[in-house]
């Protein structure tokens, strides 16, 4: 049975309610902010990201679990339980967890695994098994296991405790996909970006045992990306802000470049407008030449953060 629109007072009462819960959590544990956000019928729809025709289309199927999951006892089977996104960092994992969310009028509950490992440490197996009873108690949820290798805790301890943290934190989770109800609601989505550090345990059968590569985008995808950031921008500013753009010239240096690197030349490209103007300069819209003026620019400035994140600036 699908859910119904709420009129937005009562849209508004539900959201209150769900942050008052995860507040409850807070002032047990500490500051959630930043670390785990819940959102009741998110607005992002698949239409809004760029690329990612394949990936769209395997998550749309898996709305069905949300919205009709009697259809699969009809077929003499249950529901899956959840889904594991992979592929490089910025490629719209999390817009994809979002928008199966929006799609099925279902609460969000994003959960931000390295920093909560980092805040809380091995403390996180006491905390998210809390966070998931509440999450499990809505009539519709997407749990989103943002940056799942974060589980290995390899980031805060020397191998040997890490092993052992992890496991421990690993065997809690298991154990609370396991305990979601047949025909529940709730659907689980973990993303990562380093398939080598998750544990093989939360892929097996009736976990996230349903695998959704998430690639960069190719220069058709590119091109769809750009255009759609494109016009979210001018629709926030109510003008065009772009001259006629030559995409046979921005999409060879764009090569590699995900769609939230894409994301940032825009915005930096606008940023440098907007700047200019707050100087008092008389300034146009954003042409082509200036684009590719930025694209060099971010990439020259991604190569000094990739040496110091490797300690060659140390």
């Amino acid at each position: 049975m699908d859910a119904k629109a709420l009129p937005p007072g009562q849209e508004w009462a539900v959201q209150r309610r769900l942050e008052d819960l995860l507040a409850k959590i807070a002032e047990k544990y500490g500051d959630l902010t930043g670390r785990v956000e819940v959102t009741h019928r998110p607005e992002k729809s698949f239409d809004q990201i760029g690329g990612l025709k394949a990936a769209k289309a395997s998550l749309r199927g898996f709305a069905t679990a949300l919205t009709d999951p009697e259809l699969y006892r009809k077929w003499g089977i249950t529901p899956p339980k959840g889904v594991l996104l992979y592929g490089p960092p910025g490629t719209g994992k999390s817009l994809l967890a979002r928008a199966l969310a929006s799609v099925a009028k279902a609460t969000f509950y994003h959960l931000k695994l390295q920093n909560l490992t980092s805040k809380f440490g091995p403390n996180v197996g006491d905390l998210l098994p809390e966070i998931l009873s509440l999450a499990v108690q809505e009539p519709r949820t997407v749990i989103f296991l943002d940056e799942a290798d974060a589980l290995s805790l390899e980031h805060l301890l020397p191998p040997p405790q890490a092993r052992e943290a992890s496991a421990r934190l690993i065997a809690i989770l298991a154990e609370k996909i396991d305990s979601i109800a047949d025909f529940s609601q709730v659907f689980v989505v973990a993303a990562t970006s380093r398939t080598d550090a998750i544990d093989p345990s939360l892929v097996a059968p009736g976990r996230l045992d349903r695998l959704i590569e998430v690639p960069l985008p190719d220069p058709q995808a590119q091109e769809e990306i750009f255009l759609l950031n494109k016009t979210q921008a001018e629709q926030a500013a109510g003008r065009p802000l772009f001259a006629d753009l030559d995409f046979r010239s921005l999409l060879p240096p764009m090569g590699g470049m995900s769609g939230a690197e894409i994301q940032e030349v825009i915005r930096r490209a606008l940023e440098t407008k907007a700047q200019r103007a707050g100087a008092g300069e008389h300034v146009g819209v954003v042409t082509t030449q200036e684009l590719l003026q930025e694209i060099d620019g971010y990439r020259r400035i991604k190569e000094v953060v990739e040496k110091i994140r490797y300690g060659q600036y140390l």
